[in-house]
């Protein structure tokens, strides 16, 4: 199979079925009626698995048989009443969850931050954050992770959400909303070691997490008012510190702090320190 296809049979398994159900489908739309036979050459199944394969999509209305004198032939259902199935199946038992639970729910929770592991757990977090945003997101980037949450934010500027972000990355095309690119990634990287992800929600929620360069990623998640401001105000001084030195000129800006051996301190950490041990 070609990759589109091997794309395709990927997404379908993702929605539940199974690898030769895909597999079915595929060769049934891509190549109209056919017999069992036919069937396992266009669709790659096992002939000694086609049929019951078959037998178990006819009994869940994703195939139908057809007669043609003493042979059968078998038939996909179009995509888009596939498509309209399958969201149904996903959208029905989500919609009523989204009713059912939060009535479960004693309260929300009263620890001051929870603790978020693991990168993709990281990014899931702040999709979830940044959808639920209403008026006002403000988000630190870096490169590796702004395709992520593009879609996540485009749809939050498209919805009236006011998007102010630090983006970490020379050659990234920010996504939606209002960005600086920072201009020293390389001193800060080797500040923290790593690199960090933060985003703020209408001065509500927040989340701080640090992507080492070895190691797991971990953050926190806080609804605390206290620590939400102090993680806001961070990202507000990050970029009006940036812009201040666009406006002054980076060679001016850096003679400025290099001359200042405490200001020099600050800003390399730990970055001096091996620069002077080594």
């Amino acid at each position: 199979m070609s990759g589109g296809v091997d794309a395709t049979v990927s997404r379908l398994r993702e929605v539940g079925l199974s690898l030769y159900e895909a597999r079915i489908y595929v060769g049934l739309l891509r190549n109209g009626a056919q017999n069992g036979n036919e069937l396992s050459k266009t669709s790659g199944v096992p002939s000694s698995k086609v049929y019951s394969t078959l037998e178990k999509m006819i009994g869940e209305g994703l195939v139908h048989s057809i007669k043609r004198g003493t042979a059968t032939q078998f038939v996909c259902i179009s995509p888009g009443e596939l498509a309209a199935r399958l969201r149904r199946q996903f959208n029905d038992p989500i919609d009523y969850l989204e009713r059912a639970l939060p009535p479960l729910a004693a309260s929300e929770p009263a620890e001051p931050f929870l603790s978020v592991s693991g990168l993709p757990a990281i990014l899931e977090t702040v999709c979830a954050i940044v959808e639920a945003a209403e008026r006002e997101l403000h988000l630190s980037l870096w490169a590796d992770d702004v395709e992520t949450l593009r879609r996540p934010l485009a749809a939050a500027v498209e919805r009236g959400v006011s998007v102010f972000g630090m983006l970490y990355g020379r050659d990234e095309e920010p996504p939606a909303g209002s960005w600086t690119r920072h201009s020293y990634e390389e001193i800060v990287a080797n500040r923290i070691g790593g690199r960090m992800l933060t985003a703020v929600a209408d001065a509500r929620e927040a989340l701080i997490a640090l992507v080492p360069r070895s190691g797991d990623a971990s953050g926190v998640r806080t609804r605390s008012p206290v620590l939400t401001l102090i993680v806001q105000e961070y990202l507000h001084h990050d970029v009006v510190l940036q812009r201040a030195q666009i406006n002054i000129g980076f060679d001016e800006w850096d003679r400025w702090w290099q001359a200042d051996p405490d200001l020099r301190t600050a800003i390399l950490g730990s970055a001096l320190e091996q620069h002077a041990g080594g």
